[in-house]
């Protein structure tokens, strides 16, 4: 009986270990804002094929890979508009794997914010900031918060800080209430 569940454990663990494998075949990663890529690290079971539909479940693309080694391809997005799409992988064996994403471009930050070193513990804050009505100003010294400061109307703020026996690495915190954050440190 004892040789029966070793027996039946070893088995569960081949089969396990074989879905991991499986799970491990296909992968789909999005590799820019409009471009996605599909790769297969074995030797497909017969034609692949690669669906693209859009939000509304319409297919946008469709490409039949007949490969007899393991291949990677890469799928351009440019031409269709900003939207949410998933990529799903076929074989004749069924739904390999299936991947959601988005191919909306992210704005550039309308803050822009440096820290310049000016001499033994005085540090000049740049921030340039076209949207935002206020910054939130965090200064660290290592992990430390050693100073928060919020500032209206940070358009063109240039500040010096004058920070006394800081005893590790120096950094700025900036942050918006539209949600953007950035730390800066400075450079010597």
């Amino acid at each position: 009986m004892k040789k029966l569940f070793t027996l039946l454990f070893a088995a569960g663990i081949a089969t396990g270990a074989f879905a991991a494998d499986q799970d491990k075949t296909v992968v789909i990663r999005q590799t820019e804002a409009k471009k996605v890529a599909v790769s297969y690290s074995a030797v497909p079971n017969g034609t692949v094929v690669v669906k693209i539909t859009d939000a509304d479940d319409r297919l946008v693309m469709r490409d039949k890979i007949n490969k007899e080694e393991a291949f990677a391809k890469k799928y351009d997005l440019n031409a269709l508009p900003e939207g949410t799409y998933s990529v799903e992988v076929l074989d004749e064996s069924g739904v390999l794997r299936t991947a959601t994403f988005d191919t909306f471009v992210a704005e550039a930050p309308a803050v822009f914010s440096r820290v310049s070193k000016m001499g033994e513990n005085k540090y000049r804050l740049l921030v340039s900031n076209l949207d935002a009505k206020e910054v939130l100003v965090s200064i660290y010294d290592g992990d430390n918060v050693i100073h928060t400061e919020r500032i209206d109307n940070p358009q063109g703020l240039h500040k010096i800080y004058d920070i006394t026996q800081p005893s590790g690495n120096i950094s700025f915190k900036v942050s918006t209430a539209s949600g953007f954050e950035s730390f800066v440190s400075s450079r010597y």
